[in-house]
Parts: structure tokens; sequence; C-alpha cells
């Protein structure tokens, strides 16, 4: 990512149309179509037909499994899934054998207009209270592990200190972080050694667009003598703080040099909507909200990590299988949990085991995805349509090596912990793919509404494309998201082929001798509207790519017609971000507007009266202007840029006024003349970079009136599925 040292929501417009499958269209059952049906108040001894349905949607799985493949040759088979709730109590794992056959397909869908819930949570009742005096209730749940509870609906809040707390000092050469009890901190939790399960508990920093969660291991306590001590778990420790700053060769503002925060203890237990699962004993605290009875809430405490896995193989996918009106809900992912931790590269790819070495560029050439809560791998010609997605502790969905044909259409995603869609992956098998059928292709997401995620994990991208080739990203609307609306490709060009080093202090060959071109090539990101972007962290953008989009311009990645408004005010970031190897990219009719330029922060300064301070130094950098409405660190270039719409008034003159401030700092101009912002120019034998950038007929303006409004009004989500309730659709007042 970026040089870092250098350095309200709006009106969501929708067009009413016909949705092309109506709920009439779903009850008609042409008499000759085989079918299975499965209700609560059915038995897996059943026949599984309408009058004499199945239990639950394994004995479904099965029935299908088993039928001939004659069954196929004229019709679709159909289970229909009737109202209520589903508890998985495990995994619903489809393989090649639970495909369609003969171009025909297995359609897991609602039954006529209900709405049934597949959800891998227990429900919690039996509340008592338990501590009067902070009003804390509590529940028997047996030894079970989560990250994640709601409660009517909405997530609770995990137990956590109060931001920022003093006198925690992450120490790389003790192995921990250091600290010292003061009364700066609340009484209750002031003093570390007093906190029971430590390795239950998480320190966690949030920095530029990073983020990481470190379990403890043990806690030494302070003495007149010598400072505190947490231990850390490794790897997840070691992996925390192999980013190096190239001055003092040592862990740098990348690393984790701060503490955002602690979680998950009984002694953060304060505020009202908090809770804490003392997963060894059992028990389940929680502290309610003012009217909030759990004599009659409902209260899941999500269990089962991945509620539907489809695993297929190079040479026999898992293909022709629909998903419609179904609701999956309440999915958990515990690998953060563990002696790995979270330790994110970017947008929700992480750092596993103890094979990373230190680093000087921000980013590791090994790293996996987060968790999908529904999950496909070497999957053909696959639908999701009109579901609902929500309540998620790890990626909506997740759609990765040898995914072809995938259709992802008109569903919701809602309160989801980290990223909506992962389409594609960015292993080295994904990049340059041996054989055709591991390459991620054909693919298109269109006409969703994502509203509120990456909400545990917030460096996750609201839809995220890894390597992969004719992605459509179409029409979709995303709103509220901690970083970038969409992201899309990996490697900073040091995986393209040549290895373009697309980062500060890289260097050609660094991840290795690239000969080959990637995946990359004829993608398409067109008429999505963005807004409520970058509303926690900063350096990302609306739209956010990085390496080479194919191979050669026509054949690259076209971004057309996208709206992207309604920034957070202070973060500091490029709406249309073509960061570094960025290369082969058009950018044709896109909006930009209420995006103003913002701020660099990397933390708060220790408080002045802190008796154990950490370096003040990342926090001398905060608050310098970062970002325009275009712009990248260490792009190649390439790119096009016709009839865009913005750089809206002040940002011109603000960037005449930046400039100047920039030249007397750094001794730079970071802004072009078009409004480019490259906080890293660098050049390589001879040739400064961006290079090739070129810009016709694009306009800047003063208010929205001058914007096209056809533009406007038909970008983002065109239709809504009539299998999600009217409600789930309506975006919050501007």
């Amino acid at each position: 990512m970026r040089f870092s040292f250098c350095l309200s929501y709006l009106a969501v417009f929708f067009q009413a149309m016909l949705f092309s499958e109506t709920i009439d269209e779903i009850k008609h059952i042409p008499a000759d179509s085989k079918e299975f049906w499965v209700s609560k108040n059915g038995s897996d001894s059943n026949s599984g037909s309408k009058h004499s349905p199945f239990h639950t949607l394994q004995k479904a799985r099965d029935a299908v499994r088993s039928l001939p493949s004659r069954a196929f040759q004229d019709h679709d088979i159909n289970i229909y899934i009737r109202g209520g709730t589903y508890r998985l109590k495990k995994t619903l794992k489809l393989t090649s054998k639970d495909s369609g056959r003969y171009e025909h397909n297995v359609i897991w869908r609602a039954a006529p207009g209900e709405h049934p819930l597949i959800c891998g949570s227990i429900k919690v009742t039996g509340w008592s209270l338990y501590d009067a005096s902070l009003n804390i209730y509590r529940a028997y749940v047996g030894p079970r592990q989560s990250r994640q509870l709601y409660v009517n609906g909405k997530r609770a809040t995990r137990a956590q200190t109060t931001p920022y707390p003093a006198a925690f000092l992450p120490s790389w050469t003790n192995g921990g972080i250091e600290f010292i009890p003061t009364s700066l901190n609340p009484v209750a939790w002031a003093d570390p050694s007093k906190w029971t399960n430590p390795q239950d508990i998480e320190a966690v920093i949030i920095t530029q667009w990073k983020m990481m969660r470190v379990p403890l291991s043990s806690i030494t306590p302070y003495s007149s003598h010598n400072n505190g001590l947490i231990a850390m778990q490794e790897p997840a420790w070691q992996n925390a703080n192999i980013y190096f700053d190239i001055n003092t060769n040592l862990p740098g503002i990348w690393s984790f040099w701060q503490v955002t925060r602690f979680e998950n203890a009984y002694e953060f237990l304060t505020e009202e909507g908090q809770w804490y699962l003392d997963q060894k004993a059992g028990w389940l605290y929680y502290i309610p909200h003012a009217g909030e009875d759990l004599s009659t809430a409902n209260v899941e405490l999500p269990v089962v990590e991945t509620l539907i896995q489809g695993t297929g193989t190079l040479h026999s996918p898992i293909e022709n299988i629909q998903f419609k009106g179904l609701t999956f809900a309440y999915a958990t992912w515990l690998d953060p949990s563990g002696k790995n931790g979270y330790v994110a590269d970017q947008s929700g790819f992480v750092l596993v085991g103890s094979n990373h070495k230190p680093n000087y560029i921000g980013h590791d050439p090994h790293v996996v995805p987060s968790r999908g809560n529904l999950s496909f791998t070497y999957a053909k010609d696959i639908l999701f349509y009109g579901n609902i997605f929500q309540h998620l502790g790890g990626v909506g969905l997740h759609c990765v090596t040898g995914c072809e044909n995938t259709i992802i259409k008109s569903n919701l995603f809602t309160d989801i912990s980290s990223s909506a869609i992962i389409l594609g992956g960015v292993s080295e098998t994904d990049a340059h793919p041996k054989h055709y059928d591991q390459t991620t292709r054909n693919n298109k997401i269109t006409n969703n509404l994502v509203r509120s995620v990456g909400v545990e994990y917030v460096d996750a991208a609201g839809i995220f494309v890894g390597f992969s080739s004719k992605t459509r990203v179409s029409h979709n609307t995303i709103v509220n998201v901690p970083w970038s609306g969409i992201a899309m490709g990996w490697g900073w060009g040091l995986m393209d082929k040549g290895s373009f080093p697309g980062v500060p202090q890289a260097t050609s060959g660094l991840w290795g001798k690239v000969t080959e071109q990637t995946a990359n090539r004829g993608c398409t990101i067109l008429k999505n509207k963005i807004t409520d972007f970058l509303n926690v962290v900063w350096d990302g953008g609306a739209i956010y790519t990085t390496g080479q989009q194919g191979p050669s311009l026509s054949r690259g990645l076209l971004i057309k017609e996208n709206v992207a408004y309604g920034k957070r005010v202070s973060g500091g970031g490029n709406t249309f971000y073509t960061d570094g190897g960025s290369r082969y990219i058009r950018l044709k009719g896109n909006i930009s507007y209420n995006n103003p330029i913002g701020v660099t922060y990397l933390g708060p300064p220790p408080r002045a009266d802190d008796p154990l301070p950490y370096s003040s130094l990342p926090s001398d950098g905060n608050n310098v202007p970062y970002g325009s409405d275009t712009g990248g660190c260490c792009t190649y270039g390439d790119i096009q840029y016709k009839d865009n719409y913005w750089l809206q008034a002040p940002i011109p003159n603000n960037i005449v006024l930046y400039n100047s401030l920039y030249t007397i700092l750094l001794g730079f101009s970071p802004y072009s003349s078009m409004g480019f912002f490259d906080i890293c120019p660098f050049e390589i034998n001879g040739v400064a970079y961006p290079t090739r950038l070129t810009y016709s007929k694009n306009k800047t303006f003063n208010t929205v009136a001058e914007l096209p409004q056809d533009t406007l009004s038909n970008a983002g989500v065109q239709s809504k599925p009539s299998t999600i309730p009217r409600r789930l659709w309506v975006l919050p007042a501007p």
C-alpha cells in the first residue's frame, strides 16, 4: 500500500423494475418436475414429498444424490424449504455428487411465499441476574466457542476496554506488551494481572489500512522493580511484527506498535449491550440495553463456522446448483481466536503459520483468505439469487479457485464481520494457473445490496475480487464499509510478468522471478453505487485496484459509470484508487461527488501523563492532506480517464494549496495538474511512474445538479427481488 510517513449518508436512488422471476413464477411447478420438500414439522423417515416432507437439509441432499442420472434428463430437481429456522449442527457439505446433470440444476429454494432461515447458532435462554451493580445477566450454554452474539436481531458488542488504554507498551524485544497499572484506566480492568482467562483475550490494533488481533498467552504482574508483561501467543505476535521500518530495521508503523483496545474479558464488561463468553466454564454474560427483557428476547449464539461448503476438484467440479430466496445467518469464524490470531495483510487476507520473513513493504507473499460462511471451490454454473446473507462472522460468500460462471444476483448482504463477497484467490495457483480450469472466470456479481459489512474486520472490502478473468461487477449498491467498497487485484505488480515493484522499498523479483501474465483480463466494474466508504480506516477508496489487470489496455479492466459519494470526510484516500502496479485500466463516465480530500491518521499520541508512553513519532504524521478522486502509490500506468465527473469544488483550489504545503515539507508536489494523487514518485531506468496516464473530456463541477442524471439514476441496484422482504432494502435516511 502507501508511503505512510509521507503520506452522512446521502439519498440512494432505486429504479423500480419488474424482476425476471416473480413469486407467481416460483409458485408454478411443472407437473413432470422432480421435487423434494423440507419442513420443520417433517421427518427424515418421510418420502420427501410436499405432503410428507423431510426434516433436515442433509436428508434432502442425500435424496437428490441417490437419484439416477436419468432423473435429470428432462428437468431440474427442486428442493423446496418451508418457512422456519433450520439450525445446522454441522456444515452442509456438497460435492460433485450433489451437482445437477445434463445441464439441469439442483435448486435449493424457499417454498412459495415462505422465508426459511438456515443458521449455525443456538438459541440462548435461562437468563438470571448475576451482578446487580452492573446489571450483568448470565446464562449457561455449556463449553462452546463463538465470536459473536445477537440479541433481537442486532449484533451485541464483545466486551472491550476503552480505546487506546494508557500504560500499555508493545515491546518486540521482550516478546509482548509491557504495562503499568494506572488510574488513567477504569478500575475494573486497570490491572491486567487480575484479568481472568487471559488466553481468551485479544490485543487489537487498527493502523492505516491494517487490522490485527493477537491473543494473549500469559500475564506477569507489575512489581516495583519491573513492568508487568503480557506475553502473546505465537505465531500471531511474530507475524504481527514482521513489517519493518527501513530506517530503524525494527518493526514499524504497520506492525503492532500501539494498542487500540483489548477485547474479550469479563473485566471489560461495563457497558450496555456488551457480552462475554467464558468458553471453558460455559457461562455467557450480557448487559442488556434499557428496555430489553431477556426472558422474551431472541438471543442467538453462533457456533457453526461454515453453513454450506461446496467443494469440487480440478477434474470433478461441483456444478449446476442454485440457491433462491433463502436466508443464511448466525455463523461464526473461530480461527482469529487461535494461535494465529488475525494478522491482516490487506482486505481480509491474513498471515498464518511461521513461514513469514520480515519485510519493508507492508505486504507478505503468503497469505490466506478469511473463512467464508458459505464457501465454494472448483464450482461451475452456481447461482445465488434473491438470498439474504446476514449476521455472519466471516466472509458472507466465498468463491475462489476454479469458480466459473457463478452468478451472484439480487442478494442482500448485511451485518457481516468481513467482506460480503470474495471472488477469486490471491495464491500463486490463482495468479498463474497451470490448468485452465483452475482459473476463476466468467463470473457475475450483479444487482446486490451490500450494507454494513466489515463490522469486525475493518480492513475488509465490501466486495473483493482476486485474480480472475472476465469478472463482471455491476449494478451493486454498497453502503457503509470501513475500507474500500470494491477491491480488485493483488500483488502490487510483484506477481505480474516482469515483477514490477509497485510498493515503496520493493525491488523487481522480490517475490520471485515472474515470466507469465496473471489470470487477470477482461474484467468490468460497471454502474455500481458506493457510499459511506472509508468510514473507519483510511488509505483506500470506493474502487481500489492493484496489479496489472490484463495483457493490454483493450483486454484490461473497464471501470465505467460508477457513482461514488459520501466518503467519511476525514478519511484520506482516493475515490478511484489505482494502487501499486495498477496497469491497463480504463475509467469512463464515472462520477465522484461529496468526497472531500481527507487526512492521514496513525493513532493518537500517548497521553502526557502516561507512565509508559509509546512512541509519539507516528502521530506526528497525522492530519496531513491525503488523496483525491484519482491516485495511487507506485502505480505502473497505461490508464485512460475519459468522460468522468470529479474534482468537485473546492478540491481544485485545495490541490494547489496542498501541493504548496507538500513542496515546503517534503520537497515534491503529489498532485498532478489532472488531480492524480501520487504520494510515491519514483522512476526505474530513467522512466518516471506512473507512465502513460491519458485524460480526455473529464469534467469538474460545483454542484450535484451539474451531474448527468441518467448516470446517477442507473447506477446501483435496479430491481428488488420479491424473495426478500421490502423493508430490508430500505436504506437509512441521508
